[in-house]
């Protein structure tokens, strides 16, 4: 059981390294705000990961094995919501507007809080995600021990993963970094977005 977790945890990691709307939500509060805003926008997140891996252990499963097609609607809902993303990115690089990670203001601990909660919510890469790991470990969690073990790991996964990300943009460097590179940053979250929507969208066919 504690491998099958594990497994679970690693394909969790991955998947929140790669880009998607809760790195945008977190690094774009880091450029603007600073660390403090960042890391509560990230402990939104992570307590966003605590549900999700609740209703992935109860049940979400069971879902998706009786209505298999849902996995296909999400994968493809997500895949155009990143090719989406991936081709404002684009069109900020080219005109300087609109750009996808651009220094946001905080709105307060709770606010901020609430933003990482909402993002990760609605998102229909994190959907996607815990709808797959759904139909494979949350038939396996039969213990409260367990239960606990996976929820609470997975939070703090994503705490730790979105807070070094939160840390980093919030760094003098990197908002130098940025302001320099505003364009060319842009072009390359927009090709990496537009890539795994593609993906996204072609694996669900």
């Amino acid at each position: 059981m504690i491998s099958l977790i594990a497994t679970t945890w690693l394909a969790l990691a991955t998947a929140a390294i790669s880009p998607g709307p809760n790195l945008v939500a977190v690094a774009s509060r880091g450029l603007g705000s600073g660390r403090k805003s960042a890391l509560i926008v990230a402990s939104g997140l992570a307590c966003g990961a605590f549900f999700w891996s609740f209703l992935t252990a109860v049940g979400l499963g069971s879902l998706f094995g009786t209505y298999p097609q849902l996995l296909r609607i999400l994968g493809l809902m997500g895949g155009a919501y990143l090719l989406w993303l991936g081709i404002k990115g684009w069109r900020a690089a080219f005109t300087g507007k609109g750009g996808q990670i651009e220094p946001k203001s905080g709105q307060g601990s709770m606010g901020d809080f609430l933003h990482g909660l909402t993002v990760t919510s609605t998102n229909p890469k994190v959907a996607l995600l815990w709808a797959s790991l759904s139909t494979f470990v949350g038939p396996a969690i039969t213990q409260w021990s367990y239960l606990i073990l996976f929820t609470t790991g997975s939070a703090v996964i994503i705490f730790a993963i979105y807070g070094t990300y939160g840390w980093i943009f919030s760094t003098g460097q990197a908002r130098g970094f940025y302001r320099r590179f505003q364009r060319a940053n842009e072009a390359v979250f927009g090709t990496l977005f537009s890539g795994l929507g593609v993906f996204m969208m072609n694996r669900s066919f």
